[in-house]
């Protein structure tokens, strides 16, 4: 059960609900405010995403979980009430009995591998070949397995991560000029 409660000292991200639009600043205002040992980061991850204006693909950023942060840290409870003196709503999301239920490690871990330094999911390529895809540069490399859904048109990739009842798909932009 280390998902759940853990004891061993990790860092382990949080998920806190801010409003729609504020993931950014919201970030910034907590690693401002709070004490560093208390709190490893405050991560608002964003990703890259392909948009077609006039003609032209661009790419643009977008918040990867809108309306969430994650808050790293090894001690949920001292930091939920850290946040909790906060002039500023700052709700640890989901508990699991009277303990505050991390995100899961996996998911924890596929984030920390893939996001950048800046916190951002950057836009990967790839082909498919009879049917199987191959990412051949960009984050989703060595991810393949996982990718649940492409959408070739609009240069985006479906992504589950975590299992069971906790699942739930991640936009990524993929682009895939070829197709045989």
């Amino acid at each position: 059960m280390p998902d759940q409660c853990p004891s061993d000292g990790a860092v382990r991200w949080y998920a806190v609900h801010v409003p729609a639009g504020r993931e950014a600043s919201f970030a910034e205002k907590c690693r401002k405010a709070l004490d560093p040992a208390l709190l490893e980061d405050c991560i608002a991850p964003r990703y890259e995403r392909y948009v077609k204006r006039g003609g032209v693909w661009r790419i643009e950023m977008a918040p990867l979980f809108a309306e969430y942060v994650f808050v790293a840290t090894r001690d949920a409870e001292a930091l939920a009430k850290a946040l909790g003196r906060l002039s500023f709503a700052a709700p640890i999301v989901g508990r699991r009995g009277r303990a505050y239920a991390p995100l899961a490690a996996g998911v924890q871990s596929w984030l920390e591998s893939t996001l950048d330094a800046s916190h951002v999911l950057r836009a990967s390529e790839g082909r498919i070949d009879q049917g199987v895809l191959t990412v051949e540069r960009g984050p989703l490399r060595g991810s393949e397995r996982i990718v649940r859904k492409i959408d070739r048109r609009k240069r985006l990739a479906f992504v589950a991560l975590g299992g069971g009842d906790e699942g739930f798909l991640l936009k990524a932009a993929l682009s895939v000029p070829s197709k045989s």
